[in-house]
């Protein structure tokens, strides 16, 4: 058996917004909308092991250099499945989706050093 998808995937996949790079959502956004849906703050292992796997499986766009990342197509009709049932129905329709995709699979991601500890401090202080 190979990789499975995991919670986390599901969860930053679920606080991703947007559909390009002009719109896209910035990493202290991400963290605030992890927050906001799953009353916890994202940690930095599970947002660089999520991304990579999301982006191989064509559901989201990163560019970490912009501080921007978002839904592609496939991605934004995951997510308006589970809008359309509220808000807090992501644990019940995207990791059944991201099973759908077939098993995770992705390479190396990383953030500028300091980046994930800056987007939380960020976040923190704005609310």
């Amino acid at each position: 058996m190979g990789a499975e998808w995991e919670i986390a995937d599901a969860w930053v996949f679920a606080a991703v917004f947007g559909s390009g790079p002009d719109d896209g959502a910035t990493l202290a956004r991400i963290i605030g909308a992890a927050d906001g849906i799953n009353h916890a703050i994202l940690t930095e292992d599970e947002f660089v092991r999520a991304v990579p796997r999301l982006v191989a499986a064509g559901l989201i766009g990163a560019d970490p250099a912009a501080d921007r990342y978002w839904h592609t197509e496939a991605g934004r009709a995951i997510a308006e499945r589970w809008h359309r049932r509220g808000l807090f129905a992501w644990a019940e329709v995207v990791p059944p989706a991201l099973r759908g995709t077939g098993e995770p699979a992705g390479g190396n991601f990383t953030l500028p050093a300091g980046a994930f500890a800056a987007a939380v401090r960020e976040y923190l202080s704005a609310g």
